[in-house]
């Protein structure tokens, strides 16, 4: 079975799009999937599991400020031609890049069933005017998409705001998340390091968003006062010199160590020197925690994990006692929590086995591999 996925522009290697090649990857081992990965020459992706196609930047981009507007039959024929050798094609979520109505359109002009994929959760888009216009060149497509793979059930939400639900497009989702290797993410088996610290971790973009300032004031007081405590902090972006002048002012520049981002395949290990994993992802005006990858996978570590109850998390951490969720911005509630973690070692180790089996009954990559599967084949009958 041949699926092409047609992501330009929408690709890179240690970003999310990892998430999905696992799945690629589990289908082409276990059940003989071939999968063809379309991206745009200026992509940075590389991956010898599949083969990758590179196409030129001109050829999916959309006109500026027309982004729908149809697009030539030059490039139109060449996607076709992308596309026709295959018995199924994946693509990207039209409503947020035009490039994926390009897929959709030369999938059905095939008779090839056509999937997308959708994360983002935020709402208010329909009310713009540029969506107004917009959604005349979508919704006939999307009507005949075969299915909508998303995160969360929020992101189904979303489409209602963008006045593009209803009793036909709701058979067409799928709830999948974003899958785990637990063979490869799994508990280190320390409770501490040999020198006795207690690492407090921290994986993500240095960003406004990712709430880092405010895990900072909440663990600050911690800190300042326990000598057997350390932040790290992995992760690259604008944030860092913010934190690293706060870090000095506060003199506790000693406790913070910042470490610099490393291949997916070698997060294990970091995990798995660390004892408590915080992520205060928080909503802005214009972006919230579409799921939260990382933190299942620093529970599928068996790390107790400090997390914030913002957009996706709720959904993707849905049991109680596997993590512990606190309301966005309450620093307060972020340094009770972690600090109720820290000198509760029983409680620490409790949490991560709970947690460890949270994500393999539900997001261990041999369950939502299955899940993918029976979409295509079942749904779909490839």
């Amino acid at each position: 079975m041949k699926i092409v996925s047609f992501r330009p522009g929408v690709i890179g290697n240690n970003t999310a799009f990892e998430c999905m090649a696992l799945i690629y990857k589990y289908l082409q081992k276990r059940h003989g999937y071939s999968f063809t990965i379309i991206k745009s020459n200026d992509d940075c992706y590389e991956e010898p599991a599949f083969e990758i196609i590179q196409i030129p930047t001109k050829l999916w981009r959309p006109i500026p400020r027309l982004p729908y507007f149809p697009p030539s039959l030059i490039r139109t024929r060449r996607i076709r031609q992308l596309t026709e050798q295959a018995d199924g094609v994946l693509t990207v979520d039209p409503t947020v890049y035009p490039q994926g109505l390009l897929a959709i359109k030369a999938a059905h002009s095939l008779g090839k069933p056509v999937w997308f994929d959708s994360s983002v959760t935020l709402m208010g888009t329909g009310r713009n005017f540029a969506w107004k216009i917009a959604r005349h060149a979508v919704t006939p497509e999307l009507a005949k998409a075969s299915g909508i793979i998303v995160t969360v059930p929020k992101c189904i939400e979303r489409f209602q705001d963008l006045a593009l639900f209803d009793g036909t497009i709701a058979q067409k989702f799928h709830v999948m998340g974003h899958p785990v290797d637990c063979a490869i993410f799994k508990p280190s088996g320390r409770t501490s390091a040999p020198d006795d610290t207690l690492r407090v971790l921290v994986v993500s973009r240095l960003v406004p968003e990712k709430g880092l300032y405010y895990i900072l004031e909440a663990l600050h007081p911690i800190l300042a006062a326990r000598d057997d405590v350390e932040l790290q902090i992995l992760g690259n972006g604008p944030m860092k010199s913010l934190l690293e002048r706060e870090i000095v002012e506060r003199g506790i520049k000693g406790k913070v160590r910042f470490l610099d981002p490393v291949p997916h395949r070698e997060l294990p290990a970091i995990y798995g020197a660390a004892d408590i994993f915080v992520n205060h992802a928080i909503g802005t005006s214009g972006w919230e925690e579409f799921f939260g990858a990382v933190n299942l996978e620093a529970m599928a570590c068996g790390l107790p994990c400090v997390l914030s109850a913002s957009g996706g998390i709720t959904y993707a951490v849905r049991e109680e006692g596997v993590a512990e969720l606190v309301a966005e911005r309450d620093v307060a509630g972020l340094r009770k929590a972690v600090d109720a973690l820290l000198r509760d070692p029983v409680r620490r180790k409790e949490m991560g086995n709970k947690a460890r089996r949270y994500v393999l009954g539900h997001y261990d990559i041999g369950v939502i591999g299955e899940k993918y599967r029976g979409m295509l084949e079942i749904n779909n009958s490839l």
